[in-house]
């Protein structure tokens, strides 16, 4: 745990001058974010496998299934990372430090205004050559009754923007004895954080999914595409 904590409190104070340095410095922090996901998976014993192909471009919305905080951190381990948190994630213990610590775009889910304001700034995050991650399910699931319905307002940017799509797959290995990784539903984060501190190795395996360019797609019709090659994919992976 203290292994932990002065792992993410080191990268917090050497993120901070990057606050002063406009898109350079928020470039610069996405990829102290991956050096933070790779740091924090080697202390809590999360080993992350890939299949699939990695995007060969360098931006895009990156779109995954959520099965909890853990999420965070095997993601972070893979990309050079902007998350897109609600605001309601601001308020979280640890989780709520490192996602400002990224210079993540905190979403006011309630606000039409905000919603067309943080489409802009998606917009300009992938055009700076960053890749923004969304989970529109918004909120986590345990994963076994497949994959929720997308909200469409995060693929506005994808769809305005042009940008490509990048679906991606997450899944835990499930062992004996090993408390569940998944946080969802009413579980109370830090019963759930110390119990799962406790598990000696946590294994993560995440599949590629072919880009989706959005072509002339609404946002709608490119969240419900984007839905559908996803769930069609996780049924599957999950049955193979």
């Amino acid at each position: 745990m203290l292994s932990l904590l002065g792992w993410t409190a080191g990268m917090v104070f050497l993120s901070l001058p990057n606050r002063l340095r406009g898109w350079k410095g928020i470039i610069a922090t996405s990829k102290l974010v991956r050096i933070w996901g790779k740091g924090v998976a080697w202390i809590s014993g999360i080993s992350v496998k890939t299949y699939g192909k990695m995007p060969s471009k360098i931006s895009g919305l990156v779109v995954s299934n959520h099965l909890g905080y853990v999420d965070i951190v095997v993601h972070a381990a893979i990309f050079p990372l902007r998350f897109t948190p609600s605001t309601d994630v601001r308020k979280m213990p640890i989780v709520g430090t490192v996602t400002a610590m990224s210079n993540a775009l905190f979403v006011d889910r309630t606000s039409v205004t905000s919603a067309k304001k943080t489409a802009r700034n998606f917009i300009k995050t992938m055009r700076k050559g960053m890749f923004l991650i969304v989970y529109p399910e918004a909120t986590s699931t345990d994963g076994k009754r497949g994959i929720l319905p997308f909200k469409s307002t995060p693929f506005d940017a994808a769809s305005e923007g042009n940008m490509p799509v990048i679906p991606i797959l997450t899944r835990y290995k499930e062992k004996p004895s090993q408390p569940e990784i998944p946080w969802y539903g009413d579980m109370t984060f830090f019963p759930h954080f110390w119990t799962l501190l406790g598990s000696r190795s946590i294994e993560a395996e995440v599949l590629f999914l072919s880009p989706i360019e959005p072509g002339e797609k609404s946002r709608k019709e490119l969240a419900a595409y984007t839905h559908e090659v996803m769930s069609k994919a996780w049924e599957e992976w999950n049955r193979a």
